[in-house]
């Protein structure tokens, strides 16, 4: 087998998990691969010679902003390792702030760059397509949709599902010895899912726990969790859950046993809206934006759904609102609904179930690493040239 110098980066902890079942897949089929790059702890797990200290950063462009020099290093220590180093490749996951300087320096150097998780451009930045071209050679993209999007304007692309699926079909499989929250009869579950980010949290929660505040007056019966991502962020959670003076509990990680225990879970708008879709929990999506970042934006959003449930199923599966105000009385009267209207609660519930039919399927990190070796051998193989005064082939 041929030996492997893969240089990788992921930015958050999403994509050092998904980073980390990719290397232990690409190792699976070529233990002879050595790789180096950015990740965090669970890259390192798998195999990872780390260039830099990534546990307290993240390459969100704002938190970058306020250590512009530690990343000016980091830029440079990467660009350094491909000079020095030159790997075969360069595998970038999502954050295009950071990566697309990284893919920049790489492309100079003539070393193939191959995005996998690529930035959600289709929704809020189709411009940044041209550029996207000039720096990526291959790219692995995990919804349906993005395939399309991205072989439009002449880019090679491969579709190969979501690796959300695979760590949660894992998780299930480790953890199915975690017991559901006990309710009370006649109780309902509302969990309340803020982000695992701090901004997400400050912006997001105050008016999460209001809405439930709602419900509560509507229904007392209801039990409120509020989830907590990581342990860094349980101080800041639980000032915001004590100022709102509601009765909450405040669960830090199982994520999962906080979803299938919930009657119905509030929550952002990312990704672990698939994770609710999943268990396939009935849920609201909220987005909270200032009515000045709105009005900057709001030409440039190219879908009309702010929830990637939705987005995937082309239709309203789930209420969702992007929210300019505290307009706490909309979702709470959305949640009563939902846990009352048995009618609507079923359609949601049989409408999250047929999307993850569709697009829950295993196996993607599998199927990614297969795509990258395939494009490895494609890079290569020798380039055979007839001569026009020999008959003899020549290989260079």
């Amino acid at each position: 087998m041929n030996n492997y110098k893969i240089f990788i980066s992921a930015g958050e902890s999403s994509g050092d998990i998904h980073g980390a079942n990719l290397m232990r897949s690409l190792l699976k089929k070529n233990p002879n691969i050595t790789f180096y790059g950015l990740g965090k702890e669970r890259m390192n797990e798998a195999g990872l010679h780390c260039l830099c200290d990534m546990k307290t950063k993240s390459l969100m462009w704002l938190h970058a902003l306020t250590e512009l020099s530690a990343f000016l290093r980091m830029k440079k220590d990467c660009v350094r390792f491909f000079q020095h180093e030159t790997p075969c490749a360069v595998i970038l996951i999502d954050y295009c702030g950071f990566n697309f300087q990284l893919a920049r320096a790489a492309k100079k150097l003539k070393i193939p760059v191959i995005y996998y998780i690529t930035p959600q451009l289709w929704a809020h930045g189709p411009w940044r397509i041209k550029k996207l071209r000039k720096l990526v050679d291959f790219l692995i993209v995990i919804y349906p949709f993005e395939k399309s999007f991205y072989e439009t304007s002449g880019l090679p692309v491969t579709y190969v599902g979501h690796p959300l699926f695979d760590e949660l079909d894992r998780e299930r499989r480790i953890n199915n010895h975690l017991s559901m929250e006990e309710k009370q009869v006649g109780e309902y579950i509302v969990s309340l899912l803020p982000g695992s980010r701090k901004q997400e949290i400050i912006r997001l929660l105050p008016l999460l726990l209001r809405a439930a505040k709602q419900i509560k007056q509507t229904i007392p019966s209801i039990k409120i969790l509020v989830s907590c991502t990581s342990e860094q962020y349980f101080s800041l959670i639980r000032l915001i859950v004590e100022a709102s003076h509601l009765p909450a509990e405040i669960i830090v990680g199982c994520v999962r046993k906080i979803i299938q225990s919930s009657d119905i879970c509030l929550a952002g708008s990312g990704t672990v809206t698939l994770q609710i879709a999943y268990y396939h929990t009935p849920m609201l999506i909220v987005y909270k934006i200032s009515p000045f970042a709105y009005f900057i934006a709001r030409p440039f959003l190219t879908t009309p759904y702010i929830g990637l449930v939705n987005i995937l199923a082309n239709k309203m599966i789930v209420p969702e609102t992007l929210m300019c105000s505290n307009n706490y009385s909309r979702l709470a009267n959305q949640a009563i609904e939902l846990l009352r209207n048995n009618q609507k609660r079923h359609l949601c519930i049989e409408n999250l179930r047929s999307l993850m039919d569709d697009i829950g399927k295993l196996g993607a990190s599998e199927r990614a690493a297969e795509e990258i070796f395939r494009f490895l051998r494609q890079e290569t193989q020798p380039v055979i040239v007839k001569s026009e005064t020999n008959s003899n082939d020549k290989m260079i």
